[in-house]
């Protein structure tokens, strides 16, 4: 058992069950999942983060990275002054923005196109759990999420038990682009916003909400502000953008109006407005 300490206030349960990682679950006060492909358990105890992984390893680096820790929000949302956004805050302060693998984000993402977090995380699982490797962590076992290489082994029919439907071809088309190439995404840690998002929009099944989603949640991109049918809502409801006009117009006025940190504003106000505001 590994612990780290704790600077800033962390609300994991807002965090992993907030529509932005889909593999990970609670089991009494431990919370099971993946970083880096890593399976691992963790808890916060007393301003500390416990945790153990299947490497039985340190892995202090990967959960302050994958957690965002070393990042308050607080300013972020004080020097906004937006009612809607600094309520959000208010009710979920100590949630973050996860920094996830690229690789699985973006899959993960594809396969979320017109779906529910609950039938996302089972496609997910199976996936896994039929390509994966097993990892285990005390009496847990998990599945590494599997590489573009093995997913472009298996054809369209046989991704469709995992019923993800027209998804299918996507996800093995966008493997196929990324085998033995995983650094055509891993790269776009070193770009600007807007050359990550069109290198992204290259990929089948990838729209403009997708790479808004793997901008923000895996690439640190912070400006990203992926724009989905809550965020929509948000923007004509709560902002008074008129429904006709097209999600990337839409995307673009909330850049241009939350600043440089829209993709952690929009994390917020889209978690608050699922929880409090249907």
């Amino acid at each position: 058992m590994y612990e780290i300490k704790v600077n800033n206030k962390l609300d994991l349960d807002s965090t992993l069950f907030s529509g932005q990682a889909f593999r990970w679950y609670k089991k009494e006060d431990w919370y099971y999942g993946y970083i880096n492909n890593v399976f691992l358990r963790i808890r916060e105890k007393n301003n500390y983060i416990e945790y153990e992984n299947s490497k039985k390893t340190i892995f202090e680096s990967e959960i302050k990275n994958y957690f965002d820790l070393d990042n308050d929000y607080t300013n972020i949302f004080l020097e906004l002054n937006d009612k809607n956004a600094s309520l959000a805050f208010q009710h979920f302060d100590g949630m973050k923005v996860l920094n996830q693998d690229p690789w699985e984000c973006l899959i993960s993402f594809i396969i979320s196109a017109w779906s529910n977090v609950p039938k996302i995380s089972k496609s997910i699982n199976d996936l896994c759990l039929e390509l994966g490797d097993k990892q285990a962590v005390g009496a847990e076992i998990g599945y590494s999420f599997p590489s573009p290489n093995i997913i472009s082994n298996v054809n369209e029919n046989y991704l469709r038990k995992f019923a993800l439907g027209y998804r299918s071809k996507y996800v093995l088309a966008t493997s196929q682009m990324l085998k033995n190439n995983l650094n055509l995404i891993y790269d776009l840690f070193n770009c600007e916003y807007d050359i990550a998002l069109n290198e992204l929009l290259k990929f089948p099944g990838v729209g403009d909400k997708v790479a808004n989603c793997v901008l923000i949640y895996s690439l640190k991109k912070h400006f990203a502000f992926p724009v989905d049918l809550w965020v929509d809502r948000i923007l004509v409801e709560d902002y008074k953008l008129e429904k006709k006009v097209s999600l990337v117009k839409k995307r673009q006025w909330a850049q241009n109006y939350f600043g440089k940190y829209s993709g952690i504003i929009q994390h917020f106000l889209f978690h608050h407005k699922r929880k409090y505001n249907h």
